[in-house]
């Protein structure tokens, strides 16, 4: 009788199963989440940062601010001919926006071989290709018309505001065009270690939605820890649930003697620019118009890659990153008093006078083309302009940023030209 009666409940506990899925009345208990597939660009493993690992970073920079810097000015001399249909300036501007998205879609896979090649990708190649501290000048040379064509005051505005908006739409527009050019690319070699997942290793957990992006690819998130902890314990039980059995889970393994390398060709390779730029021949132009800009742009790149960390202060993340904003607007007010030092009078008798007055020209170009080329980018100022969340944040950002950088040069420039007035370009 009671085997009789258990067989009947089992029976009833198997059909009220079986029809759930049919009756559309009956209460269903929640399913559980799909397990999410393992992705091609998972990102990576986090992995503690040490001071090794953090010099590689700053000499990858080196070279890539060089590197960077020698790119824009043959871009440039390339764009400068007669009859040219757009502006020199377009061209690095484009190329160092489309590097820029090109390495922002292989993030995980850059990071995964080696991650200051990450770093020396963006902030170095693509940030020294690009530069706004040239765009707010030029801008301003547009606005005012500071080459006296002849046309009147509307058609300087005209130009002007045509100037930044082409500048904008190119950069937005390479950003996008590299980003689907990495897309068509094959997979890159991940140099990670593989090992099998034993059920006494403590899961690594993946990089969250809410650890923000930094200027170093592998510098550790500066969210609040204490609003994560909840949202990273569940990504470490979904990530694990998701990996099927036997997947191979990839890790880094720390490399101290490549980081050495890195850290040992970056001087090696400033020191040659310094010992070519002190011992080449007199008579070769490009001592001045590309050595010395290269010896200045490793501080600038530098200077940019440490104002980077202040994006990720709880005041200003996903809002308005401010450690750009300054880096750019530093680099204006720089180039600015620069380029009204260039027409100064004292410029011109020194620059004819030769001695240390040709030192002084050759530096204050340096200064806007090393420097302040390196110090101030283009390729993350439209990444953060598409990320910033809210229109309203944006608009600040974007508007702010160049309108700001306008009136710094209209300020030194302007105010210098209307009260004392300019002479002729002092070339180095």
């Amino acid at each position: 009788m009671s085997s009789t009666r258990t067989r009947a409940h089992s029976h009833s506990t198997h059909r009220t199963q079986s029809t759930l899925s049919e009756d559309p009345e009956q209460v269903r208990p929640p399913r559980a989440p799909s397990p999410t597939p393992p992705e091609d660009n998972a990102p990576p493993p986090e992995q503690e940062v040490t001071k090794l690992r953090l010099g590689a970073h700053y000499a990858g920079l080196v070279w890539a601010s060089m590197i960077g810097c020698l790119i824009r000015l043959g871009l440039e001399g390339l764009g400068e001919y007669d009859g040219k249909i757009i502006f020199q300036l377009a061209w690095a501007q484009g190329v160092g926006s489309g590097i820029m998205g090109l390495a922002l879609a292989r993030k995980n896979e850059i990071i995964g071989i080696y991650p200051p090649i990450y770093t020396f990708l963006t902030t170095g190649i693509a940030g020294s290709v690009t530069t706004f501290s040239s765009w707010m000048l030029e801008g301003y040379l547009a606005f005012s018309n500071f080459d006296h064509y002849d046309r009147k005051g509307l058609h300087d505005t005209v130009d002007g505001v045509a100037y930044s908006l082409s500048t904008m739409a190119i950069a937005m527009a390479s950003l996008q065009f590299g980003e689907h050019f990495a897309s068509v690319l094959p997979r890159l070699p991940l140099s990670w270690q593989t090992r099998k997942p034993s059920s006494d290793h403590s899961t690594t957990a993946l990089p969250t939605k809410n650890s923000s992006s930094t200027s170093s690819a592998s510098e550790p998130p500066h969210d609040d820890v204490s609003s994560s902890r909840n949202q990273t314990k569940f990504n470490e039980e979904k990530v694990s649930s998701s990996r099927p059995t036997g997947f191979n889970t990839l890790t880094r393994t720390a490399t101290p003697i490549l980081d050495i390398v890195t850290i040992f060709t970056a001087l090696l390779a400033y020191l040659l620019v310094l010992i070519l730029y002190f011992f080449a021949p007199r008579r070769h132009s490009w001592r001045h118009s590309v050595l010395f800009p290269l010896l200045l742009a490793p501080p600038g790149t530098i200077l940019r890659f440490f104002l980077a960390r202040f994006n990720t202060h709880r005041t200003f993340i996903d809002r308005f990153p401010i450690g750009t904003f300054l880096a750019n607007m530093i680099a204006t007010l720089i180039i600015a008093g620069t380029y009204a030092a260039q027409r100064r009078p004292s410029a011109r008798s020194s620059s004819s006078g030769g001695g240390g007055g040709g030192v002084r020209c050759n530096a204050l170009y340096a200064i806007q083309q090393g420097f302040c080329g390196c110090l101030s980018t283009v390729s993350t100022f439209v990444v953060e302009a598409r990320t910033v969340k809210g229109w309203i944040w944006k608009g600040f950002y974007i508007g702010g940023s160049v309108i700001l950088g306008h009136l710094f040069v209209l300020a030194i420039v302007g105010g210098i030209g209307w009260s004392r007035g300019f002479i002729d370009v002092c070339k180095g």
